[in-house]
């Protein structure tokens, strides 16, 4: 009875990895973020409107950590560590202003709903597409909101316009596809759709990144955040030429919502896995524009965005490794290991 006990259990456990908890590890550490970015956040804002939006995504943070931790306990899972309140200074004065936490409420909901809507797709359990499911609407809400408010004070960005097409229109040329050297037909509305997204995420990138250059305790990791804000300033300077180029308006800036404090509003672990989410989803962004882009250049452009922001993601989890914070998320057994 023993050996078809634990066979069972060992058996049931890998399973449930290789399906579906791997998918939940992911969320659970970024919905502890959340908490504490949140948390600091609301000890901030002096606007009512923001505040009442964060307070509505500190529930909802909260709530998706419960309904994860309840599936991980069920299956006898180890809880992640992710983040604490020792990871939140909430003594630590303004770093940041009302306006910019709503930008940055939105675009973060941006990233959610993105990671809710994949994690749903591929995954099998009942309860864990339950959770994806209602991740899902929660973030849609948020997004909405967000997006209303940031209308409604007059911070929102004028979204690009084309003029209205006259008639169905066929490529019937080679040069459709050119870009290399030389002119280039104008730009199409999947391509400028795809460089006006990735520059919103850029913006709450470089400005966000900004802040945490200003506080981080470790030189090391200031330096690091000066090399991530001066690579998405590049980036961002050539996607907003080629939208010039086409005489179309590109994302605002908010530099001047960052204050001038020193003091960390959050731990230097925390600020360095932020910075290491916002690489790694540019590069997907960019990944995502790549394939849709069909002019030569633009695909060029892309593709040397993605290598630059490899080279900062490594040596982001290579800063995190060197001080003991990278948590390993679940893997498969090293068979080579075992059968030595």
């Amino acid at each position: 009875m023993e050996y078809w006990a634990v066979y069972w259990l060992v058996h049931y456990m890998v399973l449930i990895i290789e399906l579906d908890v791997s998918n939940l590890w992911t969320p659970y550490l970024t919905n502890t973020m959340a908490r504490c970015v949140n948390s600091y956040a609301l000890k901030t804002i002096m606007d009512s409107d923001i505040y009442s939006i964060f307070e509505k995504a500190q529930q909802l943070s909260n709530h998706f950590l419960q309904m994860i931790t309840e599936i991980f306990q069920k299956e006898q899972f180890p809880i992640p560590h992710g983040f604490t309140e020792k990871d939140v200074h909430l003594d630590a004065p303004r770093l940041f202003s009302d306006e910019f936490w709503l930008f940055y409420l939105h675009g973060m909901t941006t990233h959610g709903l993105t990671a809710y809507s994949l994690g749903m797709t591929i995954s099998h359990r009942l309860d864990v597409r339950r959770f994806y499911l209602e991740a899902f609407k929660g973030a849609s809400e948020i997004y909405d909101t967000t997006l209303d408010m940031l209308k409604s004070k007059g911070l929102s960005d004028r979204v690009p316009t084309i003029s209205l097409p006259e008639e169905v229109e066929f490529a019937k040329k080679q040069s459709f596809l050119a870009g290399w050297l030389g002119d280039h037909r104008p730009l199409n509305v999947i391509e400028i759709s795809s460089l006006y997204f990735n520059l919103q995420k850029s913006t709450l990138a470089k400005d966000l990144i900004l802040g945490f250059t200003q506080t981080a305790e470790s030189k090391e990791i200031r330096t690091f955040f000066q090399r991530v804000v001066e690579q998405t300033k590049e980036h961002l300077s050539i996607f907003r030429s080629i939208l010039h180029e086409d005489f179309i308006s590109s994302s605002i800036s908010w530099d001047t919502h960052i204050t001038d404090s020193e003091t960390a509003p959050f731990s230097d672990k925390l600020m360095i896995f932020h910075c290491a989410f916002l690489i790694q989803s540019a590069m997907a962004y960019y990944g995502t524009a790549l394939s849709g882009s069909m002019r030569r250049d633009l695909g060029l452009k892309y593709a040397s965005a993605i290598k630059n922001d490899v080279k900062l993601a490594e040596d982001c989890a290579e800063i995190m490794i060197a001080n003991e914070w990278f948590e390993k998320p679940p893997h498969s057994v090293d068979r080579r290991e075992l059968s030595n």
